[in-house]
């Protein structure tokens, strides 16, 4: 906001409710009476409709579990297509509506809205004046016009080509006398750019004071646009600032906090808010936000995250609760000195993301951006020259922060063999049987030598004998060989002539009630123990609750090994006493696997789950998709978590959420359970004078990290 408060350019119409309500979208109908050239809903079409009985179930789901809508207020949003084409069908779904919150004494009763973005050609119709009648003390719609006769028609047409401005604009004043002080979203986009200066004005002269123009996201742009659009820009700043328009017109062009380093606040936030609001298509499926449909995406499906008969899938919207401005961009991004304002559409970013991903951010509107803060400064540094007055824009600080960060040791794990013991969380469950060839491991080894990797084979190449190279880690099975270094005990405690002094114990469900039989027996043999949880994707609170018990009982035989003078380290509890900082999986960013088939994975799980989700080769090196990804800083829910020793399984994430920097909130259950019981743990051995810790470990108020992040957020926006 501007520091005068007399001053409007710049500013937008405040959000109803400051901004607090849940927004939840109706997709009516895939239908319109217009064909816009720029609609991102490119898959537009007359046969698919909502029906009452699909809306019925949506709006029972939503009103009967608060839980999941914890939110004050509500505004219940209309869309198409062209919303207004089934006004029938949307009025009888509020009166549905308002009479279910009425019997079930909702809080939303006094305490919602009802909203509608619509073209504007049905506005005068009967019905849709009826409906507005009926609705008006709890109603919100924008009308879109796009600017003058010959910028609307240029992309605003029919479906036979011609254009729709004169019936739009007449109904303008109807539409202004309701709703006065309503704003206009004209969009702008290659094609009408030179259109620009006189669009905004002419809706200025149409009695639309507040316009929240905006750009299209898509990479519809051509060299030199943003020279146009500079041009456009700076003519009209010099028309505001001639005719002193400052104080009764606005356009989001000249907005003064565009234009400036971002802060940390900032880098933590994320600009769209989908997965905090709930879309619903025709057919009843839920999606994160209306750009997710699937007609309104060109390359790939759109991410289901639960419909009207199951409900909504937590672990599913998991990625984009966590999401944030750093997680998903460029470093170039992120410090660019003129950063803030420059948004983007989430799903459009999936769209157009080499993986389906909402984690990389399309950077079509880079030039756009800037050349639309050079206009800004322009406009802002005229008007304190005109007026004398210093602009907000002049005093607005922001102030970024370098980090620098360690090059961690490289690994490469050769699967010999696709029937190795797991060491991890993965297993091959498809009954194959390949050995990886002389030839394969060969190049693998050439590769590790030129590229500084140290090999790790997990198991043993039928070709090679009892001797292991030089610079080489060995994991494998707790039966094999006097060379093991790591050894392998899959499910069982079964003793092992090994000499390793780490062992791996793999534990799941059906055997999770042993797990203080299997650890124990290995303290005679091995002093330290790697557990490896399996099938966490399918625990329940039974699951959760037994393995607390097990650590339970695992906490004083620990302690006791500690009088003894020779203790036991399982890591689950005894490596977070060491750790500051996160220390989990680095799949995909220092560590690899080789496959059998001479294929470079981001680590086995991901070659047993899908053979041709492949990183690379020996001989063509590694070539990730989105390496951001992997990076600890855009992961946001596990960057806000203090369990610095949770494993972070990239796969399962990516198996449970559609996000591979997202953990399921199962994940972050276990790893909590973990915490508090090392937390136990270290008490009793200071109570004892056993140990000393230079990390002690505090009590936390949440078991799932997410839940912090979303209680920084509310008490934010309080």
């Amino acid at each position: 906001m501007n520091n005068d408060p007399t001053i409007l350019m710049g500013k937008l119409s405040p959000a109803w409710n400051d901004g607090t309500a849940k927004s939840i979208t109706f997709c009516v109908t895939e239908d319109c009476n217009l064909a816009c050239k720029y609609c991102y809903m490119t898959g537009k079409n007359d046969k698919i409709k909502m029906s009452f009985e699909t809306a019925r179930k949506a709006v029972d789901y939503i009103l009967t579990n608060p839980a999941e809508f914890p939110e004050p207020s509500v505004v219940f949003d209309f869309i198409g297509g062209e919303p207004f084409m089934e006004i029938e069908l949307i009025d009888r779904i509020c009166d549905y509506i308002k009479r279910q919150m009425y019997l079930l004494e909702h809080p939303w009763f006094n305490s919602y809205r009802f909203s509608f973005s619509t073209n504007g050609l049905l506005y005068h119709t009967d019905k849709v004046q009826e409906y507005i009648l009926k609705n008006k003390n709890h109603l919100s719609i924008g009308m879109s016009v796009d600017g003058n006769k010959m910028k609307h028609d240029l992309q605003r047409i029919r479906p036979n080509g011609g254009g729709s401005y004169d019936d739009v604009v007449k109904n303008v004043p109807l539409w202004l006398e309701q709703f006065p002080g309503s704003s206009t979203k004209a969009t702008f986009s290659h094609d009408d750019l030179p259109y620009l200066k006189d669009s905004i004005i002419s809706l200025w002269e149409l009695g639309i004071k507040i316009v929240a123009a905006n750009v299209v996201f898509e990479d519809v742009w051509e060299e030199g646009d943003d020279s146009v659009f500079e041009e456009q820009l700076k003519g009209l700043a010099d028309y505001i600032i001639e005719n002193k328009l400052w104080k009764d017109y606005s356009v989001r062009f000249f907005d003064p906090n565009i234009g400036h380093p971002l802060t940390e606040e900032d880098k933590q936030r994320n600009y769209c808010g989908a997965g905090r609001m709930l879309a619903i298509d025709c057919k009843g499926n839920f999606f994160p936000c209306i750009r997710f449909y699937d007609f309104s995406l060109n390359n790939r499906k759109g991410p289901v995250i639960g419909d009207i008969h199951k409900g909504i899938d937590s672990d599913r919207i998991r990625p984009f609760l966590g999401l944030t401005l750093k997680a998903q961009s460029r470093a170039e991004c992120v410090d660019c000195e003129v950063a803030s304002g420059c948004g983007w559409c989430q799903g459009c970013n999936y769209d157009l993301a080499e993986t389906a991903t909402i984690y990389q951010r399309a950077t079509y509107l880079c030039k756009i951006h800037k050349a639309t803060v050079r206009s800004c400064e322009y406009f802002w540094n005229s008007f304190e020259r005109a007026t004398g007055l210093i602009s907000e824009r002049t005093i607005i600080g922001r102030t970024r922060e370098n980090r620098n960060s360690e090059i961690p040791a490289k690994y490469m794990q050769f699967i010999t063999s696709d029937n190795i013991t797991p060491h991890c969380s993965y297993r091959n469950t498809k009954g194959t049987g390949n050995l990886m060839s002389q030839a394969t491991y060969e190049k693998g080894m050439e590769f590790c030598l030129k590229n500084g990797f140290i090999p790790v084979l997990l198991g043993r190449p039928p070709f090679m004998k009892d001797e292991l190279p030089d610079n080489c880690l060995s994991i494998e099975d707790a039966q094999s060989g006097a060379n093991t270094s790591i050894a392998v005990h899959d499910n069982t405690a079964a003793a092992s002539s090994g000499t390793s002094a780490i062992s791996i114990l793999i534990v799941n469900r059906e055997n999770l009630e042993r797990l203080y039989d299997f650890a124990a027996s290995l303290y005679f043999q091995y002093r330290r123990v790697n557990l490896v949880l399996e099938d966490i994707e399918h625990w329940s609170d039974k699951e959760t609750e037994s393995y607390s018990r097990q650590l339970d009982k695992l906490l004083p035989f620990i302690a006791g090994t500690y009088k003894k003078g020779d203790p036991f380290e399982l890591s689950v509890l005894s490596d977070i006493w060491e750790l500051n900082t996160m220390r989990n999986c680095e799949a995909g960013q220092s560590s690899f696997a080789l496959a059998p088939n001479g294929r470079i994975y981001l680590c086995p799980a991901f070659y047993f789950e899908d053979e041709d989700n492949y990183a690379g080769t020996p001989e063509q090196g590694i070539h990730m998709k989105n390496p951001q990804l992997m990076e600890l800083c855009n992961a946001p829910i596990c960057s806000a978590c203090d369990v610095y020793s949770c494993r972070r399984c990239k796969q399962l994430n990516i198996k449970l959420t559609g996000e591979i920097n997202t953990p399921s909130r199962i994940q972050c259950l276990v790893s909590h359970i973990e915490r508090n019981k090392s937390m136990e743990l270290q008490k009793l051995l200071m109570e004892n004078s056993q140990a000393k810790f230079d990390n002690l470990l505090k009590a936390i108020d949440y078991i799932d990290p997410l839940d912090k992040i979303l209680r920084k957020g509310s008490a934010a926006n309080a």
